[in-house]
């Protein structure tokens, strides 16, 4: 047994009545906005050793997806995009017009879902909107629970700050950028979306601001844009974080209020973190060109050894013949005849929007909507079976089987941290708060360490 599951049980074990720090967390500043108001009944453990390895399996994956327009196209950027089903719109709005691909900043957030041998990615979100950098807010909430503080500084628990881990990828992506030196920085949202998001980017804005970084929340309707650089509010910005995502720009209308900010990134007038060409490699249509076994020739042994490691079966969804578990299949009969094991999924959405899960619904149902979804951004994947975790059941008492989504971040090369979404519902298609999901946060366990007496 591993460190992080003894310690677990340990916690479970000696867990005393009245403890329910779900309770203390439903109070904290990261309850309500993006991420409701339900909370996890404990922390969860992960031992180092496994963040490492999780972190460089993402990261092995990762540079594996960067590689695939010079594999498949040549090097052609815009029919690696189309390939993945973009519209001419978003590929305008995205790609420079000389089709020149960009320095991109290693970053992204895997979604992983944790079965007996280890983690399977769900998906590989690309880019600087993801949800969870304040996330160690939580781990300080749990904190002031006695019996978590008490365990935590018992065994050495330490945890990942997401704060400090975007400043560390804002220094890495940017080397004239310096966090020490005041700068301004802008947390960029789209217009119809910032109301909505408003409160989380002020709560982003404050803990920035423990770093000495000015963080001014905004969104593209108020940049302007002069002869030295971009401004928001009257101040010339450093940095623009953005927050918006490739499914916001919809209209030429869309890319036209877009285009000044990436023409002033692409001359060097501000640091934009990221561009939205990031989100080419977050599509799960990107994965599935991954794993199809058409083109494994194009890959070394130790590079399919590395997809298959995390990557579970995956394909765009089309009307032809694919390999599944060995075999050469019509993909639309095998899938209607294995509804039961596979996911469809739309290639750009986010949060587990637009996905069905095949067991979750009828046979017609399913038949229509992978007809429907034939040549279209969408993507067929083999279903992933976590191993559930034990968890006090909310209000305490005895304990229940849980199911986790692990939301790992990729920071540069490695584990950035992550933050989590549990659910009772064993056989749930989506962990979500809108499914009744939990928010929760991770412990790291020191592997080397003995037991403690």
């Amino acid at each position: 047994m591993g460190a992080a599951a003894r310690l677990t049980r340990e916690y479970l074990r000696n867990l005393p009545a009245g403890c329910t720090p779900e309770r203390t967390c439903a109070a904290s500043p990261l309850a309500g906005d993006i991420y409701g108001d339900a909370f996890l009944t404990r922390p969860v453990l992960l031992g180092h050793g496994e963040s490492r390895k999780v972190g460089e399996r993402i990261s092995r994956l990762y540079d594996l997806l960067l590689t695939l327009p010079e594999r498949l196209y040549g090097g052609d950027l815009r029919a690696f995009t189309a390939a993945l089903g973009w519209p001419p719109e978003q590929i305008a709005a995205t790609l420079r017009a000389d089709g020149r691909a960009r320095e991109l900043p290693r970053c992204a957030r895997a979604d992983l879902y944790r079965e007996a041998d280890g983690f399977r990615l769900l998906e590989l979100n690309g880019g600087s909107p993801l949800g969870g950098w304040d996330i160690a807010l939580l781990n300080r909430t749990l904190l002031q629970e006695p019996y978590v503080a008490s365990f935590a500084r018992q065994h050495g628990l330490g945890f990942t700050d997401g704060i400090e881990v975007l400043l560390d990828l804002w220094r890495q992506s940017f080397p004239g950028f310096d966090p020490a030196a005041n700068p301004v920085v802008a947390l960029l949202e789209w217009p119809g979306s910032y109301p909505v998001m408003e409160r989380h980017l002020n709560r982003m804005a404050a803990l920035l601001a423990e770093h000495g970084v000015e963080a001014v929340p905004c969104h593209l309707g108020q940049v302007e844009y002069r002869a030295d650089g971009v401004h928001v509010s009257g101040r010339r910005v450093d940095l623009v974080h953005r927050w918006f995502v490739i499914n916001d720009v919809v209209t030429a209308g869309d890319a036209a209020l877009l285009a000044p900010l990436s023409r002033a990134a692409d001359r060097g007038l501000v640091h934009l973190f990221t561009p939205l060409e990031n989100e080419v490699y977050g599509s799960k249509a990107a994965l599935a060109l991954l794993s199809d076994t058409r083109d494994r020739q194009l890959f070394d042994r130790a590079e399919r050894e590395a997809i298959d490691a995390l990557l579970p079966w995956t394909r765009l969804v089309r009307d032809e013949r694919t390999e599944a578990a060995g075999e050469r299949v019509e993909l639309l009969r095998y899938a209607a005849a294995h509804r039961d094991e596979l996911v469809l999924k739309a290639s750009s959405s986010h949060s587990g929007l637009d996905v069905l899960a095949g067991w979750e619904t009828s046979p017609d149902a399913w038949a229509a909507a992978v007809h429907a979804a034939v040549g279209g951004p969408y993507v067929l994947q083999r279903r992933v079976r976590p191993v559930a975790e034990e968890f006090p059941v909310p209000g305490g008492g005895a304990t229940e089987p849980v199911v986790l989504t692990w939301g790992v971040f990729l920071a540069g090369r490695g584990w950035g941290g992550a933050y989590l979404r549990g659910t009772a519902d064993l056989d749930s298609g989506v962990i979500s708060s809108g499914k009744g999901g939990r928010l929760g946060t991770s412990f790291l366990v020191d592997d080397s360490r003995p037991p403690a007496p």
